[in-house]
């Protein structure tokens, strides 16, 4: 029997005797099931694809929740809204929450609120509805937050919208009362609807009566408020050592510093550096407009201009500036008049010389002659000093002041209304708690929670207060979201790309960092915002990217975190760019005071590195031995050296010293590897050194 038959006849026999089950069972589950069990979720994706009724209601929403899970909101959301309305409420309502939590991962939160809104009309019942919004995470504090910015937009807005901006207020208003019910969404509701609620008072004004209910005086009396409108009115023509005289006369320090760093500010783009004196007087929302910056918007370059009356980058017009300014007062308005009575002159430039007439009578203190100007001004094409002063003088409405465009106005309303609130104007809503209000911190929480929950300064201070003490990722979110039109907001999103990218979430790093680019940053955040790129694109393995990034940053001139010129100098090295990468060291070795001992050790070692690298022998001899002689303790680093060391020795034949290096290595090393490596070194230069080197000890004489 050959080999072939021999195996046919195993076969017959082995399945003649193992019974064979006529069908298989089928699995348990689903295979839908069990691919979301394991989390395949491209897989499922791929599944419902393939199926015949794909485009179906019920198809439509499970491959959109995969898209979720798969983190592909943009995908999700076009596939919602490709979709149109379903007629069945259930499955309406899924869509739109989908399509809620959608945006929310693209990072819109108000868009996601708003869906989240439409889908809660189709949910009758309340206690599921309850369920439902509370299974989202932190959406209570996101609401919150997206109804208050909402509000903060919609006091802005002047224009023919602003209806519908409160019917949307109003519809986000109702589900935080359905679902959420407290005392933030009745005073939301009074806020928005004060006809509704008669009776809810608005809090009483803080500092009224002293510690002997005695009326306390004003902090900022009419005079003040005079000096400060001359301020204004004297910066607008970039007169800034008059603005800083009308000021030194103001009576009180905290509200005389307060405008003395506002004229810092339209003088240089900086905000001041200590607010003791804000601190020590308890005047929480003077600290916080300053720590918080609320000016960020305005205090790049480009921006500044929008303070200061005509081009102040114009030759021509500072020229003709200059010279009215130079003339008795007298004589400079005749001159202007005469320039107006002109049949010659262009719109522009008439409107130009309205405004200069606005604004030297200002400065003059001649409010009378102001007033009749303030009257032949396009107030809209105001620079915002001249619509502050405007604003304190002459008490005219919003609407004839803020741009008509929403976005514009949005970033304009917070400065005139908070400045004019500062130079003494009483607020025009009650909502809003006065600008100098004195209060403890402890009490903060409590006046920016409970008593004037509307008030952005005070949330600002609050949230403030609360990261100082432990910052956290979702403090940082919360201030991102509602503050980014600030610096505290900016270096919010700032705390999130570090953390992000520390923690290896490189897309949502980038994600971060695009947002807080796209908010306009200061000098000072720009390389916090730059550093934070660098490791990025090192992580991303951009390396080239990396290095023009970081050159940016060094032509800054500003400082450069350590870590980041280490992690540059060993990419320059490794680029061959060995003149590069000593200069970052050096610059480190330069503030080593700075650096714990492992940094300091470490620096000296790649500066010796980079020498070698060169073929400067004697140059990186020096960096070793400096390391091996100085940081003993840091041993990787000195043993390292020590090696490095006897290598240069033993190149140049001073074989004694190269051994003794070598044997300290081999006593002092934790690591097996390094102590073979250098007794396979000490065997190789015995060899070169021959059977009498080790008699030949000393100095010897050959006669």
């Amino acid at each position: 029997m050959n080999l072939f038959k021999a195996i046919l006849l195993f076969l017959f026999v082995f399945f003649a005797c193992v019974k064979i089950p006529s069908s298989y069972a089928e699995p348990s589950e689903p295979f839908e099931n069990w691919l979301k069990q394991y989390g395949a979720w491209d897989q499922l994706e791929q599944e419902y694809a393939r199926e015949i009724n794909k485009d179906s209601p019920e198809l439509i929403l499970k491959r959109a929740e995969v898209l979720l899970n798969l983190n592909s909101p943009a995908k999700a959301l076009e596939l919602l809204e490709m979709t149109p309305s379903f007629s069945d409420n259930a499955t309406e309502g899924r869509r739109l929450w989908t399509g809620g939590r959608a945006h929310r991962a693209l990072g819109d939160l108000t868009k996601s609120v708003l869906w989240f809104t439409q889908s809660s009309k189709t949910q009758k019942n309340q206690n599921d509805k309850k369920i439902l919004f509370n299974t989202e995470p932190r959406l209570e504090t996101i609401w919150h937050d997206v109804w208050l910015k909402m509000y903060w937009s919609y006091c802005a807005n002047h224009t023919i919208s602003r209806d519908s901006q409160r019917e949307a207020l109003n519809q986000v208003l109702q589900v935080g009362k359905d679902v959420w019910g407290n005392s933030f969404w009745e005073k939301a509701n009074w806020v928005v609807n004060p006809d509704s609620q008669p009776s809810l008072l608005a809090p009483s004004e803080a500092n009224q009566l002293d510690a002997d209910g005695l009326p306390i005086s004003p902090l900022i009396s009419k005079t003040d408020t005079e000096l400060i409108v001359k301020a204004l009115g004297a910066a607008s023509l970039e007169k800034i050592e008059e603005a800083y005289g009308h000021i030194n006369l103001i009576k009180e320090e905290p509200v005389r510093f307060f405008w003395t760093s506002f004229i810092y500010f339209l003088e240089t783009g900086n905000t001041p550096k200590k607010l003791d004196i804000f601190s020590i007087g308890n005047y929480i929302k003077a600290q916080a407009f300053w720590a918080g910056n609320l000016l960020a918007p305005y205090s790049v370059q480009s921006s500044r201009s929008q303070w200061f009356l005509g081009n102040p980058d114009s030759v021509p017009w500072t020229k003709f500036r200059n010279n009215l300014l130079s003339m008795p007062i007298e004589e400079a308005n005749k001159a202007i008049d005469n320039e107006l009575g002109s049949m010659l002159i262009s719109d522009q430039t008439a409107s130009l010389l309205n405004n200069f007439k606005l604004a030297f009578s200002l400065s003059n203190g001649d409010f009378i002659k102001a007033s009749k100007s303030w009257n032949n001004v396009e107030k809209m094409n105001l620079p915002i000093t001249l619509q502050i002063a405007g604003m304190l003088l002459f008490k005219d409405n919003l609407n004839k002041i803020l741009p008509q465009e929403p976005s514009e106005s949005f970033k304009l309303y917070p400065i005139i209304t908070t400045l004019s609130s500062a130079a003494g104007k009483k607020d025009m809503v009650e909502d809003v708690a006065p600008f100098w209000i004195a209060a403890p911190p402890e009490k903060l929480q409590n006046l920016s929670q409970n008593e004037w929950p509307m008030d952005k300064l005070l949330l600002l201070a609050f949230l403030k207060q609360q990261f100082d003490e432990q910052p956290s990722i979702a403090l940082a979110k919360r201030s991102a979201f509602l503050f980014d039109d600030s610096s505290f907001g900016i270096s919010s999103l700032l705390y999130l790309a570090d953390e992000s990218v520390a923690a290896k979430k490189l897309q949502l790093g980038a994600f971060y960092l695009n947002q807080a680019a796209s908010s306009g940053l200061s000098d000072n955040l720009k390389v916090t915002w730059q550093d934070i790129k660098t490791r990025l694109e090192l992580d991303s393995g951009r390396q080239d990217a990396a290095l023009s990034t970081f050159k940016e940053m060094a032509a800054a001139g500003k400082e450069i975190p350590v870590m980041t010129r280490l992690r540059m100098a060993l990419l320059f090295q490794q680029k061959k760019d060995f003149e590069a990468a000593k200069e970052q060291l050096v610059a480190m070795w330069n503030m080593r005071e700075e650096l714990t001992t492992a940094l300091q050790a470490e620096t000296l070692f790649w500066l010796g590195e980079g020498e070698q690298a060169v073929r400067n022998p004697d140059k990186a001899l020096d960096y070793y031995l400096l390391l091996a002689w100085k940081y003993p303790e840091e041993n990787i680093w000195a043993l390292t050296a020590m090696y490095r060391a006897s290598m240069i020795y033993e190149k140049r034949g001073k074989y004694d010293t190269a051994k003794r290096f070598l044997n300290t290595v081999i006593s002092r090393a934790d690591r097996k590897e390094q102590r073979e490596a250098a007794k396979a070194r000490i065997n190789a230069i015995d060899k070169k050194m021959g059977k009498t080197s080790n008699s030949a000890k000393g100095l010897s004489y050959p006669f």
